[in-house]
């Protein structure tokens, strides 16, 4: 089928540089958007915000975009040079990536790679070509440049199994927080920590799934209109290891408004950590504990006012020996 342009429609055009055209198969929609609305208003001083706002995208996609177009040489940053694309290709990068001995280097060249780079790893590598495939289903988006730079980073660099990246993905999407931060996030972790093979990872998912419950309903139940600190999520992360229920931390935090008068998350754990070392796992165990304690208490009292003499035979003793005064 034929088409033709509706030029009556227009005012006036504006000028698309060739190098744009040339990267459309790398690009994303999102980014396209993105740089046909900078060429249109003759933008130079980009606002990602005003940008986002404009043509109905998130800031990330317009930051993102701006990185894309940056990378392929056709925008730069007033008082730097044009980046010119690199045109690697998969059979020698291996080789320059051998000569970098240090790793912080492997990780920043593997980590920087170029548009053109991502789309020929995808088109070379089987894994990858599926990662990114099974990454849109799952997420439910079109993957930005930066998310694909990612996914390639965990998968080269740390040498995570595309199963596994999968399995965090998947986690992610089931606690509505699908962001590459938040997976990369996760995957390193489970890197450092030696986490491999598919039982270890269900495992880590487990234990996952009970702190961001548990998470939510401490946030929920102290109405602390608040995201945890960074501290206070270490309390909660051992306490949803060791399997604290939610009333008895509930309880913990009637205790320590009661004796502080403020919400206090180490002084919770104090209080949460002496009953686990007890066996209390509901408020009634703790009930029970210091009730028999308390009994126990007052047995002590009594046995404390208990005269070890007796009164009587002093008292007696007393009126017989009054002492004479010469």
């Amino acid at each position: 089928m034929n088409y033709k342009i509706n030029w009556d429609g227009a005012n006036g055009v504006f000028a698309v540089p060739d190098s744009v055209a040339e990267s459309l198969k790398l690009a994303n929609g999102k980014a396209v958007k993105v740089i046909l609305y900078i060429l249109k208003n003759k933008i130079t001083d980009i606002n990602c915000k005003s940008i986002a706002s404009a043509i109905g995208v998130s800031e990330e996609d317009v930051e993102d975009a701006v990185s894309f177009w940056q990378q392929v040489g056709v925008i730069y940053q007033v008082g730097s040079q044009p980046v010119e694309a690199v045109k690697t290709t998969l059979n020698i990068q291996p080789a320059i990536v051998s000569e970098i001995s240090n790793e912080r280097a492997k990780e920043k060249a593997t980590k920087m790679l170029s548009p053109t780079e991502i789309a020929e790893r995808a088109e070379k590598n089987d894994e990858i070509k599926f990662l990114f495939n099974a990454a849109e289903a799952t997420l439910g988006k079109v993957l930005t440049y930066t998310e694909q730079r990612t996914i390639i980073w965990l998968y080269e660099y740390y040498s995570i199994a595309p199963d596994i990246l999968m399995m965090i993905m998947d986690f992610a999407v089931s606690q509505k927080k699908a962001s590459i931060g938040f997976i990369e996030k996760i995957a390193t972790t489970w890197h450092d920590n030696g986490i491999t093979t598919h039982e270890q990872a269900e495992r880590e998912i487990r234990q996952l799934q009970n702190f961001y419950s548990l998470s939510g309903q401490i946030t929920s139940r102290l109405e602390l209109n608040r995201t945890l600190t960074p501290t206070e999520r270490k309390f909660v992360n051992d306490w949803a290891a060791k399997n604290i229920p939610i009333e008895l931390i509930i309880f913990a935090y009637e205790k320590t408004i009661d004796s502080i008068g403020k919400v206090k998350f180490s002084y919770m754990n104090s209080i949460l950590n002496d009953w686990y070392n007890k066996g209390c796992a509901t408020p009634n165990d703790v009930k029970s504990i210091e009730s028999s304690r308390s009994i126990s208490l007052k047995n002590d009292v009594k046995e404390q006012k208990k005269h070890s003499y007796d009164l009587d035979l002093l008292v007696a003793h007393a009126i017989n020996n009054t002492p004479k005064i010469k």
